[in-house]
């Protein structure tokens, strides 16, 4: 897992590197501009005889700037500085950098105003750093810096970014007011929370992380509880040489009514598919005969209801062996938001204490009945998009939670002592416990009907063969997007369906 921080937790991490282990930080500095210096060195590769513009500010994010403008120009490139400030704003390790390029002639301009800035853009550069506000910024950028984002925006050359996009807040998701549009970022020791959210991660183009220095027993602390999922984190249930279908996990579905058989279907193949022994679906009777042309392999169980089409009280008698059966319930795809169908579904989550996924239509009616969250499921996790977590938030503005997407999740989750995968760009899941896990696959192609209906199924079917709910979660997030990957590596976003993440899923899987 790579850890994801706050400001404020870096500078916590940078204070305890200098302070307790004493690495002093013109040291830090010195591995941060070098760091994205072996970046821009590769971008310049095949570029003749190349100029950069190094726009720096007055704190230690200029320091940084003014560091990979040493580099740059040791290894013949072409280099103008420009900062934006006055000379006495300079201090600590910047002003050491600062007085370093001073005594080496290499070229800096200070720039106070909206003629020198035009000026000084009137030669078009090969490559722009952008080292001008680091991590600390709140609120919107004003006045000439604004101008200086919005000019360096305007040139027609890569831009890299030092840290953070010069406007965007570390630690939000938004974006407020302007920021630099970087074709690349280099981030100092650990990403930060602007880097892996939309919509500022739309400012933060390819991440790289550079190592400064800081030891890894200060940056894996257990203090910070957000963290993005890699490949190696992904372990697969154990699958004996003398597995039978009892043994690897018995999935019930409870989804679908009519127009809405395609939810119910994706969701048990998904649990199926990714090796859950026994899946059986649950379904009106006047729905079963279509289930039973539609899926092979998964088993179907029609029950009654009073109109005999969606899920009602007179369907929960029908349905108890089922449930004493299963080792895990997914509830909700397709089941139908009438008043009759929310009170059977919460009549029937409220008594039921084995482990669930509880997803679409089930969320609809725990928002409508939301005393059934009083008591903690740390067994249950649930799977919402942005929409279906607001309806469980009434107090929360849709504002708010794409503000604080990561703080909302867990206090939602460490609450309710139950377990929140929130889908969305990036999906995160976050446990009872309060940490975080966010996924670093999947693409655009996602946002097409019933791939959330699959992304149950996936989370169930790991559930039902031993993983913890969160892991279960994360697992299937992560397998979910690797599909999606390698769909649109073939084919394109345009054209995935949630069929094509069960096709694709064996051949993720093997990777594994």
């Amino acid at each position: 897992m790579i850890k994801v921080v706050t400001s404020k937790e870096m500078r916590e991490m940078d204070r305890q590197t200098i302070e307790d282990v004493g690495i002093p930080g013109v040291v830090l500095m010195e591995n941060a501009g070098i760091g994205t210096f072996r970046v821009i060195q590769k971008l310049l590769d095949e570029v003749e005889n190349p100029l950069v513009f190094v726009f720096c500010g007055k704190g230690n994010n200029g320091g940084d700037g003014f560091v990979i403008a040493r580099h740059l120009w040791d290894r013949g490139v072409e280099v103008q500085v420009f900062v934006i400030g006055k000379p006495e704003d300079l201090k600590g390790d910047a002003l050491v950098n600062f007085n370093i390029l001073r005594k080496l002639n290499i070229s800096i301009n200070f720039l106070y105003s909206g003629q020198e800035l035009e000026e000084a853009l009137e030669i078009q550069p090969d490559l722009i750093v952008d080292a001008l506000l680091g991590t600390g910024i709140q609120g919107e950028v004003r006045g000439f810096m604004k101008e200086v984002i919005q000019a360096i925006n305007a040139c027609r050359c890569p831009i890299v970014a030092v840290d953070v996009p010069s406007g965007l807040n570390a630690d939000l998701p938004i974006v407020e007011g302007v920021a630099v549009k970087a074709d690349v970022t280099v981030t100092m020791a650990l990403p930060k929370r602007c880097h892996v959210f939309y919509p500022a991660k739309a400012h933060v183009g390819e991440l790289f992380i550079a190592d400064i220095g800081i030891p890894h027993f200060i940056r894996q602390t257990d203090e910070v509880k957000v963290q993005m999922v890699e490949k190696t984190d992904i372990v697969l249930p154990e699958r004996p040489r003398d597995a039978h279908k009892y043994n690897c996990g018995k999935v019930a579905v409870l989804a679908g009514s009519p127009g809405y058989t395609g939810a119910a279907a994706l969701t048990a193949e998904g649990a199926l598919r990714i090796g859950a022994g026994l899946v059986i679906l649950a379904v009106p009777e006047e729905l079963n005969p279509i289930m039973e042309t539609k899926l092979t392999e998964v088993i179907t169980r029609p029950y009654p209801s009073k109109n005999n089409k969606t899920i009602d009280r007179a369907s929960l008698p029908h349905l108890q062996e089922l449930l004493e059966w299963c080792d895990v319930l997914a509830i909700g795809p397709g089941l139908g938001r009438a008043p009759e169908n929310q009170e059977a579904i919460i009549e029937l989550l409220k008594d039921f204490s084995k482990p669930a996924v509880v997803d679409a239509d089930a969320l609809f009616a725990m928002a409508n009945h939301p005393d059934i969250l009083k008591q903690p499921r740390p067994h249950w996790i649930i799977t919402p998009h942005h929409g279906e977590f607001l309806r469980l938030l009434p107090n929360v503005t849709r504002e708010q939670l794409k503000k604080e997407l990561v703080d909302l999740s867990i206090d939602f989750s460490t609450r309710h002592k139950i377990n929140l995968l929130l889908k969305g760009a990036p999906s995160l899941v976050s446990d009872i416990s309060g940490n975080v896990f966010i996924n670093s696959t999947g693409n655009p192609g996602l946002a097409s009907g019933g791939t959330g209906d699959v992304l149950t199924g996936f989370t169930a079917g790991l559930m039902a063969q031993g993983l913890d709910p969160a892991v279960a979660g994360y697992t299937a997030n992560y397998l979910h997007g690797m599909c999606a990957d390698k769909i649109v590596e073939q084919t394109t976003e345009f054209t995935l369906t949630a069929t094509d993440l069960i096709k694709c899923l064996g051949q993720v899987l093997k990777e594994f």
